[in-house]
C-alpha cells in the first residue's frame, strides 16, 4: 500500500482553534493520524492548488485541514487539479493559458456568437420565439411605449396598406407612440411590427407608400430572422461577460436591448432593403416616397437618425430608394 505523509492543520468545525496533524494518503482513503479518523477519497474536496498558497482538503463532517504552502496534496482520482497545478506553476503556461481565454472570449463574443445565433435561430420553435418577442414587448411598453394617438381612421388605412405585403399573414401591425424612441419601427422576431406615431407623421402620402416600404423593410427583418438572431447574440454576449465579471443582469433585458439598439448588420440592412424594393416593383409602387420620409429624417436628425441608429448613412438609403 502507498502513501504520502503531510503536515497539515486541523480545524474541526467547531473551534477556530487549529491542531497540528499528520495527513496521510493511502490509495483509497485519507488517515489523520493524531485524531485516528479515517476519510474515504471519494468523500473529500481537495481545495485548487495555487502556487504558494496554502491548499485546503474538506471533509464531510465539516472539518477540514489545512496544509504547509510547499505542499502540494493530489489524491489518484485528482488528474485535473495536478493538470492545473502544473500549468499555474508555469509561468509561460500561465500566459499561454490567458491569451487563449482572451482569444477564446473575443472569437465567442463576434464569429462565434453569430454562428450561434444561425444556428439556433432556426432551431427554435415557434413557442420560443413567441415567448421571447412577448417578454421584448411587455419591456418596451413599459419603459419606452405608450398607446398609439393615431386616428382609428389613420390606422386602418394603414393596416390596409399593409395588407398588399402580408398576404402570408406572417406580420400582425402593432401602433404605438414614444417620447424616447421617436420615429420609428421595428420589428420583433414573433411577426410583430411596432410602427410608431412620429414616423407616420412623416408621411405626406395619402395612401401611406412611403410608410408601407418602410414595413416591407420590416417585415424582412422577420423573415430572414435578423431580429431574433441579434437577440440571441445580445444574449450570448451578455452571459459571457456577466460569467467574467459576475453580473448577470444584463441578460433580463438583452431581448429589449437588442431590438432598440438593433445593431443590424449593413449585411442585414441591405437585404432588407432590397426586399422591400421588389415588393414596392411587384406593387407597382415607386419607392421615392419612402426617400422621401428619410430626406426628412436626416434633416431631423443628421445621419444618426432615429430609424435604428445602426442603419446604413442616409445617403446611401436615399440613394437606393431614389433610383429603384
Amino acid at each position: 500500500m502507498t502513501q504520502q505523509r503531510f503536515k497539515a492543520f486541523y480545524f474541526d468545525g467547531r473551534s477556530s482553534k487549529p491542531q497540528e496533524v499528520t495527513l496521510v494518503l493511502l490509495d483509497d482513503c485519507v488517515w489523520i493520524q493524531e485524531i485516528n479518523v479515517t476519510y474515504p477519497l471519494k468523500t473529500i474536496e481537495v481545495g485548487a492548488k495555487l502556487k504558494d498558497t496554502p491548499q485546503s482538503v474538506s471533509f464531510t463532517d465539516g472539518s477540514y485541514c489545512t496544509l504547509l504552502a510547499s505542499d502540494f496534496f493530489s489524491p489518484p482520482n485528482d488528474g485535473i487539479n495536478r493538470f492545473a497545478f502544473k500549468l499555474e506553476s508555469k509561468t509561460r503556461y500561465s500566459v499561454f493559458a490567458i491569451l487563449f481565454i482572451a482569444l477564446l472570449t473575443a472569437f465567442s463574443l463576434t464569429f462565434g456568437s453569430t454562428l450561434a445565433a444561425n444556428a439556433i435561430a432556426n432551431a427554435l420553435p415557434q413557442s420560443a420565439i413567441d415567448a421571447i418577442s412577448q417578454s421584448a414587448l411587455s419591456i418596451l411598453d413599459n419603459n419606452y411605449l405608450s398607446p398609439s394617438k393615431l386616428s382609428e381612421e389613420k390606422q386602418e388605412a394603414i393596416k390596409r396598406s399593409f395588407a398588399q405585403i402580408n398576404d402570408d399573414k406572417c406580420c400582425a401591425l402593432r401602433f404605438r407612440q414614444s417620447n424616447t424612441l421617436g420615429a420609428n419601427a421595428f420589428a420583433l422576431p414573433n411577426g410583430d411590427i411596432i410602427l410608431l406615431d412620429d414616423l407616420v407623421y412623416l408621411e405626406e402620402d395619402e395612401q401611406m407608400r412611403g410608410i408601407l416600404a418602410i414595413l416591407a423593410h420590416e417585415k424582412a427583418h422577420i423573415k430572414l430572422k435578423h431580429g431574433l438572431k441579434n437577440i440571441i447574440k445580445v444574449s450570448i454576449s451578455s452571459a459571457i461577460v456577466g460569467y467574467l465579471i459576475g453580473d448577470f443582469s444584463g441578460l433580463a433585458a438583452g431581448g429589449a436591448t437588442a431590438i432598440i439598439d438593433a445593431g443590424y448588420s449593413r449585411e442585414y440592412e441591405e437585404e432588407a432593403d432590397a426586399y422591400a424594393i421588389e415588393k414596392m416593383r411587384e406593387l407597382g409602387v415607386s419607392t421615392r416616397y419612402a426617400a422621401d420620409i428619410f430626406e426628412k429624417l436626416r434633416l431631423k436628425t443628421g445621419d444618426d437618425y432615429s430609424l435604428l441608429d445602426s442603419h446604413p448613412l442616409m445617403d446611401e438609403r436615399i440613394k437606393r430608394f431614389r433610383e429603384n
